[in-house]
């Protein structure tokens, strides 16, 4: 009996729970390892940035609607894939590789032509669902953040949450988080890790300590330097919890800096989960946004404030943080709403959504700054200063300090197409996908004016990205994954008001809070249990 027959639960089609003891390995034929990147794979969720743009996956919108479904790999009973596939192709590899990661603690490395099993491994038994009290994820909590690929290393970077010593349970105070360095494509840890993250302090209040039971690590991995940035909120904003982020050293393992979002007595809360978006990086300046906060905020006087001074209660907010030489995380810059008080009594997190900084080549204030956008529950899409992101009431009469803000429904996420002259897309909960294009000169003083959107409406939750063929004009496409339709692609650039769908072939309903992934010539995406490809 062959390795992949004797373990059929780690295999597709599978529908047997999981009993296999951690660190299982199933190994078919492997391609050569070399360490490379091809233009055409991807590596993290999304871009490095946020911005949305991914012009370099060889999709020419021509062709889009002669594709078809080429292959479905259906996993274990229970089994979700919450974070993103990712795509690398070794160079001397004549095949581009997905990679998933599991709430069931499982990475699966197939073959992206034809869904063919090429590797998998069982890390720790997972955290089980039932000791969160949260219903959000069921079942088991293992990875659940989109890891990141290191291509000169041939490394892969992700956290995986558990129990200590391995078990397979043990409540609440048993949970452990560790973070994995696994080689691609054999799976086999990096020497030094796992490492486990329980115990740290947190730089900014030592009385906030990184407890793995509690914690959650729900957005994509983002990599600036020598380090891995991650942030973590919590279980249905349950616990006596703090959003933190965290740095961490890519060779050795050793935490640079955690950093409380909430620190002080009687403060709790300000998760940064994003619905899965990476973290934004722009050089040394790492963005996110934050939720809901809990005990109050030091803004409540409702005082102007500075967002360049640092504050103890950073909830429903967008940071900026610093990332030094070494990896060190210090305090940059903030935007807090004048109404997060609100936000925070009507479960209206601003953090639902990502940060995404736009090509500050096309996109940019009319001092010449870049522009940063986000979403959130509330339904307000804000466009800020990159480089001066507002603080707390600085607008003339105390309001928001901001570029613009454009009201809608819920929005999970933002991208942008900085081709023929700019646009910036989103879909609003059980809205349509709608499109502004960009101008620093419009008379009204905004930057970003309505110019079109979808025929169909959508449930939401999700968060777009932008294709084109190598830049070339008329071959923009919005692609996003829709809970209820599953994949959808649009024409980038409105006519007459609208946005043309391009014919695709259907998928089913997909995984929430997801993104498509691309290959070359090919898209990725997840329903449940199941992986699948999409291409000519």
């Amino acid at each position: 009996m062959t390795a992949a027959a004797s373990c059929p639960q780690l295999n597709a089609r599978s529908n047997s729970r999981d009993t296999m003891k951690a660190s299982v390995f199933i190994t078919l034929t492997l391609p050569v390892l070399v360490f490379g990147a091809a233009p055409t794979d991807s590596t993290q969720d999304g871009d490095l940035p946020q911005s949305g743009y991914l012009p370099t996956h060889n999709l020419d919108p021509g062709l889009i609607p002669n594709w078809a479904v080429r292959w479905r790999s259906t996993y274990n009973t229970n089994e979700v894939f919450y974070a993103k596939p990712l795509v690398h192709t070794p160079p001397g590899s004549s095949s581009e590789l997905v990679v998933t990661v599991s709430n069931q603690n499982i990475v699966r490395v197939v073959d992206g032509q034809t869904g063919k099993l090429v590797k998998a491994r069982k890390l720790d038994p997972p955290f089980l669902a039932s000791d969160t009290s949260c219903s959000d994820m069921p079942n088991t909590v293992g990875i659940t953040g989109t890891p990141y690929i290191d291509t000169a290393r041939g490394t892969m970077y992700f956290f995986a949450k558990g129990y200590k010593n391995g078990a397979s349970s043990g409540g609440l105070s048993k949970g452990q988080y560790k973070m994995y360095v696994v080689k691609l494509p054999d799976l086999t840890d990096v020497a030094g890790f796992p490492v486990i993250m329980d115990g740290h302090q947190a730089v900014n209040d030592r009385n906030r300590t990184f407890t793995g039971g509690v914690a959650l690590q729900r957005p994509g991995l983002v990599s600036i330097g020598d380090s891995i940035i991650a942030g973590f909120g919590s279980h249905c904003d349950f616990f006596n919890y703090t959003g933190m982020v965290l740095s961490i050293s890519k060779t050795t393992g050793a935490v640079n800096t955690l950093y409380a979002l909430m620190s002080g007595h009687g403060t709790r809360g300000a998760a940064v989960w994003q619905s899965g978006m990476a973290l934004a990086a722009d050089g040394n300046r790492v963005f996110f946004a934050t939720g809901n906060g809990f005990g109050g905020g030091v803004n409540r006087n409702g005082k102007p404030a500075s967002g360049k001074a640092p504050i103890s209660t950073l909830q429903e907010s967008v940071v900026s943080l610093a990332v030094g030489s070494g990896g060190t995380l210090g305090f940059l810059d903030y935007f807090q709403p004048t109404d997060y008080e609100s936000l925070d009594s009507h479960d209206q997190d601003l953090g639902v959504s990502g940060v995404s900084l736009l090509d500050s080549t096309v996109f940019k204030t009319r001092q010449g700054s870049s522009i940063a956008v986000v979403g959130g529950k509330s339904g307000k899409v804000y466009l800020l200063d990159a480089n001066d992101l507002g603080g707390f009431g600085n607008a003339p009469g105390g309001g928001d300090k901001v570029l613009q803000t454009i009201q809608t429904a819920s929005v999970s996420g933002v991208a942008s197409y900085p081709r023929e002259g700019g646009y910036v897309y989103f879909v609003s909960a059980n809205g349509p996908l709608s499109c502004y294009k960009y101008s620093a000169t419009n008379a009204s003083g905004t930057y970003l004016a309505f110019a079109g959107q979808s025929k169909g409406t959508y449930k939401g939750r999700v968060v777009p990205t932008i294709t084109s063929l190598g830049g070339k004009a008329g071959t923009g496409v919005v692609w996003f994954t829709d809970p209820a339709v599953g994949l959808v692609a649009h024409h980038a650039v409105p006519v007459n008001g609208k946005l043309q769908e391009i014919p695709l072939p259907t998928t089913g309903r997909v995984t929430k809070m997801h993104r498509p992934v691309f290959g070359n010539g090919r898209v990725y995406t997840t329903i449940g249990n199941t992986v699948i490809g999409v291409g000519p």
